[in-house]
């Protein structure tokens, strides 16, 4: 047996705080990075894999010191870009520039084997008013993205569902988990309580299942967004969308691998008082319900 972890919408290198669906707290960060490091230090993950908004602001000092704040953890991590990571034109240039080093390929979306798994990360794009599919975001986004994420929309660009019929068609013989910010899953109705704030999946989400379904080694999506828990099941692959460590829950998820399955588990910090201090009365519901706290995911 073999472990990873998830985390996901870290949002580093910020002191705002807000509301989003509990009490958006980047403020608190510095102590739940610290807590984590100790829970994980205990844990000894093989990896941790981080499903995107690494950061909040959309700057370069941001992004570097988001990387002085995760080495510190002392366990290898995979990054990826959300849609506060990927926002102008200078955003993939600094994401490489502070994490290129540790990426198994020096660009956005990669591939690398583990243990017997691979692990395919993608990179999204941002869907503009005028229909076209741009890596930049338009300027809805920079006005509105801290507030509300309505009108916004991002999809998988054809040259990565290319590249990723590639991979999977060289390799069908590995079970695969793809991983990406954005669910491509649409949030499941159990969780849209009323005044959910719903951040939405990837637009052309049904042609990547179908595409999942012409390579059933896929058995695995992980991603974030949302800052909520969930775990569905679509054909042969279980998603798994995991809250954001600003807010409540404040969790993660440990992934234990074992010959066969992966054993999915989610897990809060040992320090409590983080959640407790996000929390909205009433607002438990993105914790997710219990089939969306745990999973065994076949692998064979």
């Amino acid at each position: 047996m073999w472990r990873f972890v998830h985390l996901t919408d870290l949002h580093l290198a910020s002191t705002r705080d807000g509301e989003w669906n509990n009490r958006f707290l980047c403020s608190m960060m510095g102590e739940v990075m610290t807590c984590l490091r100790a829970d994980l230090q205990a844990l000894q993950p093989d990896f941790l894999l981080i499903t995107g908004d690494v950061v909040s602001t959309q700057t370069r000092e941001a992004m570097l010191e988001a990387r002085k704040i995760l080495d510190p953890i002392g366990i290898p991590y995979y990054p990826m870009g959300g849609n506060h990571d990927f926002v102008l034109s200078e955003s993939r240039a600094w994401f490489l520039e502070a994490f290129g080093d540790i990426l198994p390929e020096r660009r956005s979306y990669y591939t690398f084997a583990h243990k017997g798994l691979r692990f395919c990360v993608l990179d999204p794009w941002w869907r503009w008013p005028d229909g076209s599919l741009r890596p930049v975001a338009p300027q809805l986004a920079l006005d509105e993205m801290d507030e509300s994420v309505k009108g916004l929309y991002w999809a998988l660009p054809e040259e990565q569902m290319d590249w990723l019929e590639g991979v999977l068609a060289g390799d069908s013989a590995t079970p695969t988990v793809v991983s990406v910010h954005y669910p491509v899953l649409p949030t499941p109705a159990r969780l849209l309580h009323p005044g959910f704030r719903d951040g939405g999946s990837l637009e052309n989400g049904p042609e990547i299942e179908a595409l999942f379904a012409r390579h059933p080694q896929v058995r695995a999506v992980f991603t974030g967004h949302i800052h909520a828990n969930f775990i569905e099941k679509s054909g042969l692959v279980t998603h798994v969308a995991t809250g954001g460590m600003p807010e409540y829950p404040v969790e993660y998820r440990v992934i234990e691998v074992h010959e066969g399955r992966m054993e999915v588990e989610t897990r809060g910090l040992s320090e409590p008082s983080f959640a407790l201090r996000s929390l909205i009365p009433g607002r438990s519901y993105t914790s997710g319900t219990a089939q969306d706290r745990a999973a065994v995911i076949r692998l064979t």
